[in-house]
């Protein structure tokens, strides 16, 4: 009896040592591995590892990055992103068998994946994104079976998508956009049954978008665009993507119609389907998708008009349709939208006048571009109610009559593009209130009269284009005063007289001078010698002398 007294003692001591012994290696080889790492790093501009990563500190599990399990006290998190670290990732990394989580993003490791890293049967988190790792996905990586969130994007990564990806369905999200990653994307891809974001955008991604991607009633976000994909998007597109809040398709050579069914997803936020070749019509559901925020529709080869119901849109933001062979009028209702903040619609073949009311109902536009259609009638005075307007594209229309005076009262405007239109009278003196504007292009616009003076008097241009008017009146003795950012100065082709002011050497940044085709007398200024930076001058056909 007094034996077996004996005996249970001894016993435990020999169990806590044996479990001692086999504690003990694994934290050295938790230990061995991360100072691995350490090795494999060149450039520690934060000085992590030589003060904090050090053999003779207390524990690892104190390591700046690195977490452990509160039982076992192995490492379960390398946590590192953004800390400027230069060196590639060594396969020492695929000893850290309980990793729950790695994150090196935002850093410049280069080199290969190793593929030990396919070793981590644990992992569920991985992001090696922004950085300048290069060569292939290892095959290991797509048989971690437990991984929720994959993101190797911005990378010099090549090869393509393995088949195995299948293999991941606990996968929530995936980034391997931004990389050179080519070939067709897997179907096998539908089975990641529990995916939200499928983010392969700005690859070298070819052939048909798996249909059944579509199928996927999880997903949140599909990001495809900048790619080679082509082929149609199925009939019943949004029959299975009730959660569907971005879809970006732009930049690829998708054809076909755009599908009715996409008013399904009806907490679409983001569509952007632009530079593609498209056809047919828009469909009149989109404007049953109350959510949208912005629509990007641009750059294909649509037919007839801009659907009404798009006005439903309470929530839109951006609408982009330009360069998409759209004719018929503007929906008058769309600038009812009070939170719009860009409209563009360029390059179609748009008709009529705009809105009496224009600005009335736009208090947060920043940005109207309709150039290149066929609008016709005045601007209307209402322009003046855009206080946000930074930009105004209306050239290459058929627009008539007075600029508006209001639109002086743009006080945030940067840029107007009025050219090639038919306009009458002067330009508004007001303009030369726009004290943040920097192009100023009225070219070929039938205007006459003076240039405001006060033009001359926005130091913030950079761009003064006024050529092909009937424009009369001497230059201001003191023209580059206040132009210290002019880069490209145009009047050619108008009425101008007097002599060309000596203080143009004062435009410092002068790149282009064009003053030909005027009535100019006197000497050229020498001062124009100064201009370091004058790459191209016209003062043909004019009355110099000298």
């Amino acid at each position: 009896m007094i034996m077996g007294f004996i005996f249970l003692p001894m016993l435990l001591i020999q169990c806590c040592m044996a479990a001692l012994a086999m504690s003990q290696p694994n934290l050295t080889t938790d230990q061995y591995a991360l100072l691995q790492f350490k090795v494999y790093i060149t450039y520690d501009p934060l000085n992590i590892m030589s003060s904090n990563w050090s053999s003779s500190a207390t524990s690892i599990c104190n390591w700046v990055g690195v977490s452990c399990g509160a039982f076992h006290s192995r490492v379960t998190a390398l946590d590192l992103p953004n800390m400027n670290l230069t060196g590639s990732l060594p396969p020492h990394l695929g000893h850290l068998s309980f990793l729950v989580s790695i994150n090196l993003s935002g850093n410049s490791f280069n080199g290969h994946l190793p593929p030990e890293l396919g070793k981590l049967q644990r992992l569920r988190f991985m992001d090696l994104s922004h950085n300048s790792l290069n060569g292939s996905i290892p095959d290991e990586i797509w048989l971690l079976s437990k991984l929720e969130i994959f993101r190797v994007g911005t990378n010099w990564l090549t090869g393509t998508i393995s088949r195995n990806i299948g293999n991941l369905t606990k996968l929530r999200i995936i980034y391997i956009g931004d990389t050179k990653i080519g070939g067709k994307i897997p179907e096998e891809i539908d089975n990641l049954h529990n995916l939200e974001k499928l983010s392969i955008g700005n690859a070298s991604l070819l052939g048909l978008i798996p249909p059944n991607i579509f199928n996927i009633s999880s997903l949140r976000w599909i990001y495809l665009y900048t790619n080679n994909l082509f082929g149609t998007l199925p009939i019943d597109l949004c029959y299975h993507l009730p959660n569907l809040e971005e879809l970006y398709l732009h930049k690829n050579q998708l054809n076909g119609s755009i599908p009715s069914s996409i008013h399904r997803c009806k907490k679409l936020q983001r569509l952007a389907l632009s530079t593609n070749r498209f056809t047919g019509y828009i469909p009149r559901s989109i404007g049953n998708l109350s959510e949208l925020t912005e629509i990007y529709l641009n750059d294909n080869e649509f037919e007839g008009e801009i659907p009404e119901e798009i006005g439903n849109l309470h929530n839109l933001e951006v609408l982009s349709v330009g360069n998409a062979s759209l004719s018929g009028l503007i929906p008058p209702n769309i600038f009812n939208i009070s939170s719009l903040r860009w409209i563009y619609l360029p390059k179609n073949n748009f008709s009529g006048s705009l809105p009496t009311d224009l600005c009335y109902h736009l208090p947060n536009l920043e940005f109207l571009y309709l150039y290149e259609n066929q609008l016709i009638g005045s601007i209307p005075s209402s322009i003046g109610k855009c206080k946000k307007l930074r930009r105004l594209a209306l050239e290459t229309n058929r627009f008539t009559r007075y600029i508006p005076r209001s639109i002086g009262n743009l006080s945030e405007l940067i840029e107007i593009y009025l050219s090639d239109n038919e306009f009458e009278g002067e330009i508004p003196e007001e303009i030369g209130n726009l004290h943040n504007l920097e192009v100023l292009s009225m070219g070929n616009a039938s205007l006459s009269g003076l240039i405001p003076p006060n033009i001359f008097n926005i130091s913030s241009l950079r761009w003064i284009y006024l050529p092909k008017n009937n424009l009369s009146s001497s230059l201001p003795t003191d023209l580059c005063y206040h132009l210290p950012n002019l880069e490209f100065l145009y009047l050619y082709e108008n009425q101008l007289i007097g002599s060309i002011p000596s203080s143009i050497d004062k435009c410092k940044k002068l790149q282009q001078l064009a003053l030909e085709t005027n009535r100019f007398t006197g000497y050229i200024p020498r001062s124009i010698g100064n201009l370091s930076k004058l790459a191209e001058i016209y003062l043909y056909d004019n009355y110099l002398e000298g």
